[in-house]
């Protein structure tokens, strides 16, 4: 029998249309994870909780449960990949215009990409991060170290620093992430398969073996350990972020008295942190 004719132009073209707002956190990156990766971690909880009380055949459910589990690891993942993007982005928005140097040219896309998402946001730093991927500790390195350098100075800020790359603070956290992000690139590209090349980064990056051609299946503590890591690991970079742009913004204040306000820009930094922010020598709390 024929498979029914269906108007996939009436159904699928309208789905981009079927949206609901962003939350109230979305407004500061690092609130913005947070609400996210709770998010992704209370679906977990709350189908485990009310499937406690069910009649469930245990093979589906094991089945059911082990792709959910890989699907809110994911969605952990690209949580932290998103709060990268829009703190790169919040940064450009604050410095790219007052240096004359070459910090952006880490930057590229095309024309007419970029000229799309300048119609749209209005904001430089969405401009230039929304359609790059942030799923590598190098390229993140790069961009944050030229995004927040002094002027016309190569840089010296990681955000995933190894040996003794500043700031201390960040320190050991890339080993740990680079085997993140290859979980994220088998889940997002592989439907969740440990291929053979996957299997081998992953030896390498874990140093242990790792056996290729499998479904990743993690438990409910893998799940919720990688959640901790990224937690505690956003947290961190939140603060140093938020640190070293005041820091330069308080250097290019210095070269320039005119540039800004620095008891209004000293509010706005502390603002979008979450945390108190010193520029010259002005000092304000969040509000």
């Amino acid at each position: 029998m024929p498979r029914p004719a269906v108007d996939y132009d009436a159904y699928v073209k309208p789905i981009p249309r079927h949206t609901s707002p962003l939350p109230p956190e979305s407004s500061v990156p690092i609130r913005h994870y947070v609400r996210s990766a709770n998010d992704s971690w209370n679906l977990l909880v709350y189908v485990e909780r009310n499937l406690e009380t069910a009649n469930v055949y245990e093979a589906s459910l094991n089945r059911h449960m082990q792709n959910l589990r890989v699907m809110v690891l994911l969605s952990l993942v690209e949580a932290f990949e998103r709060f990268l993007k829009e703190l790169a982005a919040a940064c450009i928005d604050h410095v790219g215009a007052l240096v004359l140097d070459s910090r952006l040219d880490v930057f590229t896309g095309k024309g007419s990409n970029l000229a799309w998402h300048f119609t749209t946001t209005g904001s430089l730093g969405r401009v230039l991060c929304e359609s790059m991927t942030w799923c590598d500790c190098d390229e993140a390195n790069k961009r944050f170290r030229s995004i927040l350098s002094e002027p016309y100075q190569p840089g010296n800020f990681y955000v995933f620093p190894s040996g003794t790359q500043l700031p201390a603070a960040l320190r050991d956290k890339q080993e740990v992430m680079d085997i993140v992000w290859q979980l994220r690139h088998s889940i997002a590209h592989n439907g969740g398969v440990i291929t053979a090349s996957d299997a081998y980064k992953l030896r390498v990056l874990s140093k242990a073996n790792v056996v290729g051609n499998r479904r990743l299946d993690p438990t409910k503590g893998d799940v919720w350990y990688i959640k901790l890591f990224l937690d505690e690991t956003a947290e961190n970079i939140n603060r140093e972020v938020g640190n070293r742009l005041a820091a330069l913004l308080t250097t290019l204040l210095a070269g320039d008295p005119s540039l800004f306000d620095a008891r209004q820009k000293a509010q706005d930094v502390a603002n979008l942190f979450r945390q108190a922010a010193i520029i010259a020598t002005e000092s304000r709390n969040p509000i």
